[in-house]
């Protein structure tokens, strides 16, 4: 299985870009007093904290901001960075919709969730003995199945409680419906967070994240960017000393015959310098280290590595790590992950992809249509600031493939720009001026404005559409897109042979405020 999407939050790290430029640095964030500005202050020692987790943007997920204040803030930044993952892959909007089941049924996606802390609850009820009379829902079934309804998924939804080892449980989860072919994608994450004063202790830590996976055979259709490959895992309740090899052992067994030991191996105390001990997410935070090293094939500092160092191999044998993680309860999860080695471009010469590809789109004369969508003009404005700095980097990437990753990959909204550039010095003067707040080749369709004419509900749009971009009519395309009228881009432009066609780029903005159960303050 393929991990295509990658995302979290982190004590001191926005990002996993973020967690990775600290931890190969050396510099992971260790504990701290509880950030000022967090409702329910209280408690003794530090911890490792993330930042404002009180705020949320619920305009972006369209919910009411009197509901959203009655959402745990586990679920609030669950649903965050469970978009990132998704906008990470480059799977909403019509690569989204493609992951159909084999029954025909659209956005075949599951969610794996791991959550166990119930501290809003337990504020929800001192508030409650207070006289308030506002109460959160109980139960963490609500983390999977809001993200499925308000995406429209039909996998399996489901949360897992087995303390530490949730999300790697979840994971295992979901490789097996993902085996039994009852989701086409899955999205396993988790969320801990430190709310209630009796919950925090010395070493405590907070963390919340995501990754999307796929059958590997069907990320390389789909052009998707590749980040590690899991083989497999074991889960098991351990007991004694020698509990733990077993395990490993028999998850070593299931990934085939012949696999060599890993290398690498990941486990709570190698997370716990950045994330102290996280509660159920804290195999989110094992999994994203796996990851990451295994993508940038780079070992990070440890007890046995004062530096950061390039991960050598010794042999044809590709690098693999290890993730486990035991429960409290016994419980205990081990997963074996390897990197992911693209064949050989077929065409040497030419500019990479990110899964080893050669395809890089050549420029075209018209120039390459460039289009960006938000839920407002300040979402927009927000997402086009955040696209000019990455554009800005040494490390930007190609034009055609930076605005067909766009395309394919992000779902249309309400506020929409639209404009045709022919190099990234003009798209990063345009996003420069639209974060700025010219807002020349905006559409705002809020209000039903959008498509006056109807024609995204006549049959025969589709194949008007279709010819337009196969004549490279693209300011027609340009102009029809601004009005409302979406293209099914995943369809017009499919993937095609290696490498990669998304990219992985900055995810929308969150225009995020304070939201808290009423009534439920200073002291829970």
């Amino acid at each position: 299985m393929a991990v295509v999407g990658v995302s979290g939050r982190f004590p001191g790290a926005p990002d996993p870009d973020a967690l990775w430029r600290r931890l190969r640095a050396g510099r992971a964030a260790g504990p701290g007093p509880l950030p000022k500005d967090r409702p329910g202050g209280g408690g003794a020692g530090t911890g490792h904290y993330l930042d404002r987790v009180q705020d949320f943007d619920p305009v972006f997920f369209g919910i009411e901001p009197a509901e959203a204040a009655l959402m745990d803030p586990q679920e609030r930044i669950f649903l965050e960075t469970a978009w990132e993952a998704f906008e990470d892959a480059g799977c909403t909007g019509g690569r989204l919709d493609a992951l159909t089941a084999p029954d025909g049924t659209p956005r075949s996606v599951g969610v794996f969730v791991g959550a166990s802390a119930g501290d809003y609850a337990l504020l929800a009820a001192g508030a409650w003995a207070r006289g308030a009379r506002a109460m959160p829902r109980r139960g963490h079934w609500s983390l999977p199945n809001r993200l499925s309804a308000l995406l429209g998924l039909t996998g399996p939804s489901q949360s897992v409680d087995t303390a530490e080892s949730s999300v790697l449980v979840a994971l295992d989860l979901a490789l097996a419906a993902l085996r039994r072919r009852e989701c086409e994608a899955a999205l396993v994450g988790g969320a801990h967070l430190l709310l209630h004063p009796a919950s925090r202790r010395p070493g405590a830590g907070e963390c919340a994240g995501a990754l999307l996976l796929k059958p590997l055979d069907r990320a390389l259709a789909d052009g998707d960017t590749v980040h590690a490959v899991v083989l497999g895992g074991a889960v098991a309740h351990t007991e004694g000393t020698d509990a733990p090899r077993r395990l490993a052992r028999a998850a070593l067994r299931r990934t085939g015959p012949g696999t060599q030991e890993p290398g690498l191996r990941e486990d709570a105390g190698t997370a716990a310098a950045s994330v102290g001990d996280a509660g159920a997410a804290t195999g989110v935070a094992v999994l994203t280290r796996a990851v990451l090293q295994l993508r940038h094939r780079v070992l990070l500092p440890g007890p046995d590595r004062p530096e950061a160092e390039l991960w050598t191999r010794s042999g044809p044998e590709p690098r693999r790590a290890s993730a486990t993680v035991r429960g409290a309860g016994g419980v205990e999860a081990h997963v074996i992950l390897e990197e992911f080695r693209p064949e050989p471009p077929e065409l040497p010469g030419l500019p990479q992809l990110p899964n080893g590809g050669s395809r890089t789109p050549a420029p075209t004369p018209e120039g390459e249509l460039f289009l960006l969508s938000a839920p407002t003009p300040a979402h927009l404005a927000a997402t086009a600031a955040r696209l000019a700095g990455r554009i800005a980097g040494r490390d930007a990437p190609p034009l055609p493939v930076l605005a067909r990753s766009l395309r394919t990959g992000r779902a249309p909204m309400d506020c929409r720009f639209a404009v045709l550039v022919h190099d990234l010095a003009e798209l990063s003067a345009a996003l420069e001026r639209l974060a700025a707040g010219a807002m020349r080749g905006v559409a705002d369709l809020r209000g039903g404005a959008a498509d006056p004419l109807g024609l995204g509900a006549v049959p025969e749009t589709r194949a008007y559409l279709a010819g337009l971009w196969e004549a490279r009519q693209l300011p027609q395309l340009r102009d029809l897109w601004l009005s409302g009228v979406d293209a099914d881009w995943a369809a017009l432009e499919p993937a095609a042979g290696p490498g990669a066609v998304t990219v992985p780029l900055p995810p929308s903005a969150f225009l995020r405020t304070p939201l808290w159960l009423p009534g439920a303050g200073e002291g829970g």
